[in-house]
């Protein structure tokens, strides 16, 4: 889905093949707004909910990805999509989905839980007898495979970006210009 969003100066824009996937075109015809802003709204929500290069799927938390997104777009931390937006977020995922995703997913998910390890960790906290609850030793070896870590991460991120360009035809069928080949 390479195309059919996009990110420039802070805003959202669409490429018309975007418009014309039912689930999405739903949501920008029954817009009646003249700017069609709310349309806007709820298509830049999609993308920061869902797209794996969002900054907020790179970097929120995913228990909390959902409220962080609905409180910065939808203006309520709450807010619960309707039938018409769950059907555009499951055809957005699903049209994006490549092989290597899920790795990816599970990958950011463990990343997320071990730096909530890492701030949760207490040196002093000690048990009922008096030893240490964490070894210093255990955390130092969180630490070190953190570089390694980060690094398989980026791996995988490059993967998912060479998934997306096949035999010169990015997905939504845009021809691929001559200085676009991934690294």
């Amino acid at each position: 889905m390479k195309d059919l969003f996009d990110l420039k100066d802070r805003k959202i824009t669409f490429s018309p093949q975007a418009l014309e996937i039912p689930e999405l075109k739903v949501i920008w015809d029954t817009d009646k707004t003249k700017d069609k802003s709310k349309a806007v709204t709820k298509l830049s929500y999609i993308y920061f909910l869902c797209d794996f290069k969002s900054p907020y799927v790179l970097s929120v938390p995913p228990e909390s990805l959902k409220s962080t997104v609905g409180r910065d777009f939808m203006k309520d931390e709450d807010y619960e999509p309707d039938v018409k937006m769950i059907l555009a977020i499951k055809k957005y995922r699903e049209l994006q989905r490549t092989p290597s995703m899920g790795l990816l997913e599970a990958s950011t998910t463990t990343i997320h839980k071990l730096s909530s390890y890492l701030r949760s960790v207490d040196l002093t906290e000690r048990d009922k007898s008096g030893k240490p609850l964490y070894k210093p030793s255990d955390v130092t070896n969180a630490l070190k495979s953190i570089g390694g870590i980060v690094e398989s991460l980026s791996k995988v991120r490059e993967q998912i970006e060479k998934e997306t360009i096949k035999k010169g035809v990015l997905r939504g069928q845009r021809k691929k210009g001559n200085r676009e080949d991934p690294r």
